[in-house]
């Protein structure tokens, strides 16, 4: 998670706008509202872009940090019929959302699988990935390490 910039300074001015375009939308803000936002204040769009990325880095951090006070697994909930809207909406009812453990705003991996489309929240994919790495996981050695030692090894740079 970076840092927040010190309170009363220009670059905190683009985090506190970041901040009120995303409790005003009820999702995350995007650069280019920042941007206009702050430019409009007089600011340097520069500084918008480049504050707004680590303001991103530190809100999407944050999001992720709440994945682990969530259930280890998702519940099951019993089948039921729902209507595809023409052009494509599917709305997922609020029960099987808990359930999916998915966040308001949040975003989500989809597959297709034997014609069945699977739907996962983001966090609950990436828990199941760590999960599933651990098995080659060992103990004592950095597996990025090793992996760049082998590539400065492979480029004759070692």
């Amino acid at each position: 998670m970076r840092k927040r910039p010190a309170a009363g300074t220009k670059t905190a001015r683009v985090w506190d706008t970041a901040d009120a375009i995303t409790r005003e939308m009820g999702r995350s803000a995007t650069c280019r509202e920042v941007r206009e936002r702050y430019t409009a204040e007089g600011g340097n769009p520069n500084t918008a872009n480049t504050q707004y990325s680590h303001w991103k880095a530190d809100h999407d951090s944050r999001d992720a940090g709440d994945a682990p006070e969530a259930p280890a697994a998702p519940r099951d909930v019993r089948r039921r019929r729902l209507k595809v809207a023409p052009d494509g909406r599917l709305l997922i009812p609020a029960d099987m959302r808990e359930a999916m453990q998915l966040r308001d705003g949040g975003h989500v991996i989809v597959r297709v699988e034997g014609g069945e489309l699977c739907v996962v929240d983001l966090y609950v994919s990436i828990r199941q990935t760590q999960e599933f790495m651990r098995q080659f996981k060992r103990p004592g050695v950095s597996e990025v390490d090793s992996f760049l030692a082998d590539r400065r090894a492979m480029w004759g740079e070692e």
